[in-house]
């Protein structure tokens, strides 16, 4: 069997015709209400709202939102030697009169002739010569790239692409990284897309395709595309708040040719954001195409937690230091502002989604809801005393994610420090199979290098024993500060063994850090010799670099911590893992030890009556007796 007629086999499946997207089963979209959110307040509820004066809300002329017709998980293309034409290093599509196709992996796109709609959200055409890049992870849905044609009432009823090689160093990852792979492996051994960093997905896959509500779309080329206000997005867990912003986006940005800027308040599964990070990603219509922040120009700042509840002061802190950015560098070049926010919209996450709505001043508020009416009680109960002039509800997509939340996270921390730069990244190796760099810290208030570290919520007294630094510093993730405050004395010194880093209280750190402090990066620290007062880490070479000019500068550096777990994968490097029966002999004569293994604290957080969260094991009023 030839390459395209097992293509066209499989495209066809056993039942002979190609699935399309009412072919596919709805039932992976469900949604319980309720049962996403941070917490659940059963006793919490209010009668009206409460809302600024002038202030109206929209209800989505959209019926309520099933949306079988979305779930798509292949492609609706019949392959062909006609119409899949393949290069050295591309593959070139011709799409008829109703096609799409899905593609997986890591890709560049050219338009060669007519014009294709991307995600049902926003056109590309054949004119210039723009060559569109597309960053895309198993952890995402997948872009659908559809002939339009037809749509845009052309003769031509016929368009062409070119999908090109996009190598970022996904291709040379190692199989025990968990990491979701860009592309998986062809069920064949002559895959004929193996010398791709992309395929196109033909027979039916468990990757979903991104296509989106008509709601969405709809709001998209009306109130989002003739107002230039603030708009945030507010919605449960997984009602697609992150999708919506990133498709907006991209929609401004290559529908309307505008420069947008996106606030992302979600420390803990954020599309733009670095792991225990908030940002402000500024991004230009321009030819990326991503759901990954690594290809746009952002801001950040250091949170330190996965969560707002861990420390919601230091939160709307970081919040109004991005929205300060936006406000003197960006908002007189008329770029619009995207707020996407947590999916925590009820007890004490309302009182911080309504302090953040009172920072950003939003003149746009979208709700993402699965009940578009107003009057409904849940709805009533979000918008109460929130900010804003305009809401609109729309219908959120309530699926389950592709991965666990972790299970992002991991991927995230992974990409970060394995990120060398300009989209480009490198999983041949761990990170323990390589050295450490040496970074020398500084006792008392003289020398250069580290001048402190900070335990965000870690309580420090006069009693602090300095005895403990090595478990608190050890095989955790930092955030690193540059800052030129003259803060000596706030410092906590080693007076007693004269061995350990200056100890900063948390209370302390802004007024150590100051309105000058720098956030360089993250970085993981290995270990630290006590003996030569220098720690080990690792560092991706952006951070490392910006690390040695602040030192050469004289700027003080301060680590703070807040959560820090590092990726297990990392910690079980293969390379430690021998096989102790073999060639015991040869050992012997070799008068070889033991395989030294570098220090790792995987100790975690005490655990509170057996739990992480208190207030989860407190009962709800009709749980009392």
């Amino acid at each position: 069997m030839s390459a395209y007629a097992a293509l066209k086999a499989e495209a066809l499946g056993e039942t002979g015709s190609v699935t399309t997207p009412s072919d596919v089963d709805d039932d992976i979209l469900q949604y319980a209400k309720g049962s996403e959110d941070e917490c659940s307040d059963d006793d919490y509820n209010e009668s009206s709202l409460d809302t600024k004066v002038g202030s109206t809300v929209k209800e989505s002329t959209s019926s309520m939102p099933v949306l079988s017709k979305q779930s798509i998980f292949q492609s609706d293309f019949l392959p062909s030697e006609t119409n899949l034409q393949f290069g050295e290093d591309s593959v070139s599509v011709r799409l008829e009169r109703g096609d799409f196709v899905m593609v997986q992996g890591m890709f560049k796109l050219k338009v060669l002739h007519g014009v294709v709609r991307i995600n049902n959200c926003y056109e590309l055409n054949s004119e210039g010569d723009f060559v569109y890049t597309f960053f895309t992870t198993n952890s995402h849905a997948l872009p659908i790239i559809a002939n339009a044609s037809t749509e845009t009432q052309t003769k031509d009823d016929l368009a062409r692409i070119k999908l090109i090689n996009y190598h970022t160093g996904f291709n040379d990852m190692q199989h025990n990284f968990v990491l979701s792979q860009p592309v998986s492996e062809g069920k064949d051994a002559d895959n004929i897309f193996q010398r791709f960093t992309f395929q196109i997905v033909i027979e039916i896959s468990n990757n979903c395709g991104l296509f989106l509500d008509d709601a969405w779309v709809s709001y998209f080329t009306t109130t989002a595309a003739l107002s230039t206000a603030n708009l945030i997005v507010i919605g449960n867990k997984n009602s697609g708040k992150s999708t919506f912003c990133k498709s907006l986006s991209e929609y401004l940005r290559f529908e309307r040719k505008q420069s947008v800027v996106v606030m992302d308040l979600d420390p803990g599964q954020s599309d733009n954001s670095s792991p225990y990070c908030m940002s402000l990603s500024i991004q230009m219509p321009t030819g990326s195409c991503s759901n990954s922040g690594y290809l746009f120009d952002k801001y950040e700042d250091y949170y330190g937690f996965t969560s707002p509840m861990d420390a919601p002061t230091r939160y709307l802190e970081i919040t109004r230091k991005l929205y300060s950015i936006y406000l003197l560098r960006y908002k007189h070049k008329g770029m619009r502002l995207i707020i996407n926010t947590p999916g925590w919209i009820k007890g004490f996450g309302k009182t911080l989604l309504q302090k953040v709505t009172s920072i950003v001043s939003p003149s746009d508020l979208v709700v993402l809801t699965n009940n578009l009416t107003i009057g409904a009680e849940e709805n009533q109960n979000i918008l109460q005393s929130m900010d804003y002039v305009t809401a609109e509800l729309l219908p959120g997509v309530f699926r389950l994610p592709l991965s666990s939340p972790s299970h992002l996270r991991t991927d995230n921390k992974l990409m970060y420090f394995h990120h060398k730069g300009s989209g480009n990244f490198d999983f041949s190796h761990y990170l323990l199979s390589t050295p450490p760099e040496r970074i020398s810290y500084i006792i008392g208030t003289c020398g250069r290098g580290i001048y402190g570290v900070s335990i965000l919520n870690y309580k420090v007294d006069a009693n602090f024993d300095f005895d403990n630094i090595p478990i608190l510093l050890s095989s955790s993730i930092w955030g690193v500060y540059s800052t030129e405050s003259a803060c000596d004395d706030t410092l906590m010194s080693d007076n007693k063994y004269k061995l350990y880093p200056n100890l900063v209280k948390s209370k302390n750190l802004e007024s150590v850090l100051g309105n000058v402090g720098q956030f360089l990066g993250l970085l993981i620290i290995h270990s630290i010799n006590t003996k030569d007062s220098y720690l080990n880490v690792y560092a991706p070479p952006s951070v490392s670099g910006k690390l040695r000019q602040a030192l050469k500068s004289n700027s003080k550096i301060v680590l703070v911590r807040g959560e820090g777990s590092i990726p297990p994968t990392e910690l079980m490097y293969p390379g430690f893992l021998q096989n102790r029966s073999a060639a015991p002999l040869r050992r012997m004569r070799a008068n070889l030890s033991e395989p030294h293994v570098p220090y790792l604290n995987t100790k975690g957080r005490t655990k509170v009556g057996g739990i992480w969260k208190v207030r989860r094991n407190i009962l709800r009023k009709s749980h009392r007796k």
